[in-house]
């Protein structure tokens, strides 16, 4: 069951929808973060946006699952480490939240989440940036090397992800929302046990080794912009240095040689990125491929 909390803005129909057990205050909160950002983004806000809160994973999979299969499409559940996703299965974004997972975050962090979506319904909220094709050079090169186009595949996706992520926390940058994207990027960039067993399981195989670093594109791209920025205090050298080990700890589990090729790709695939999305992935996966 799912019940309505609706709030219309001056120039944006923005509607609110919950299912299962979502408090009142967590309704609030939602509403007050993106009452705040889509007023500061002002004209460049699409004419609807739909926020759907949920309580649980459960439910929010169940409800993309009820969404796709209406239009026939086949389902995957939300990556395990978002908190929140969006998507353009209609002639507009939805924003979809998801309690459980925010509130493992700190209040700032959770605020720094919704806007990171927000920022995708402005920049990437219609169905043309959800719809990508492998260069066809790259596909060339990466079957010569043995990369299953099923796995090929998913890196295109998780790349993709990456380049917009990117894009999405330059603009909010762009805007002032500096510090919740610091928290954001502190709570869910976090090395752990099992990317070590990850790791070591995928280093001694081409195809798996690829899948492995081309996953971290994402938090690379993700923080990129934060950790450009010149030190002021809209951007404290402590917050760059705390999130700068973050990523140095995800990436020196790879061991010097693996890192510095990483890095050295990471690094030509953000020279690459301008204000066209799909340029900047094309440009982004033509780098990417000198990993394999």
């Amino acid at each position: 069951m799912i019940s309505l909390f609706y709030l219309a803005m001056a120039s944006i129909d923005l509607s609110y929808f919950a299912r299962g057990d979502v408090s009142s205050s967590f309704k609030k909160e939602v509403s007050e973060v993106l009452n705040d950002c889509y007023g500061r983004f002002a004209e460049k806000v699409p004419y609807k946006i739909e926020v759907y809160a949920f309580d649980t994973e459960n439910n929010l999979n169940n409800f993309l699952r009820e969404e796709k299969f209406k239009l026939g499409l086949s389902f995957n559940t939300i990556d395990d480490a978002s908190a929140c996703t969006h998507e353009v299965l209609r002639d507009y974004p939805r924003l979809l939240l998801c309690k459980d997972r925010l509130f493992k975050y700190s209040k700032q962090a959770r605020a720094g989440a919704i806007r990171h979506e927000a920022a995708h319904t402005i920049l990437h909220g219609a169905l043309e940036y959800n719809i990508f094709q492998i260069p066809e050079d790259c596909r060339h090169t990466a079957t010569v090397k043995g990369i299953d186009n099923d796995k090929l595949d998913e890196i295109f996706f998780q790349l993709s992800l990456g380049v917009k992520d990117f894009e999405a926390t330059r603009f909010l940058i762009q805007h002032d929302y500096i510090h919740c994207q610091f928290a954001y990027a502190m709570e869910w960039i976090k090395p752990t046990e099992d990317d070590k067993t990850a790791w070591s399981i995928s280093r001694t195989n081409r195809q798996t080794r690829f899948v492995y670093e081309s996953a971290l594109m994402r938090p690379i791209l993700f923080t990129d912009p934060l950790l450009s920025l010149p030190k002021s205090k809209k951007a404290p050298a402590e917050l760059q240095l705390q999130l700068s080990v973050r990523m140095e700890q995800m990436i020196a589990l790879l061991g010097e040689t693996e890192e510095n090729k990483v890095l050295k790709v990471a690094g030509a695939i953000i020279e690459t990125l301008g204000e066209d999305t799909h340029k900047n992935i094309d440009a982004a996966f033509h780098q990417l491929i000198g990993l394999i």
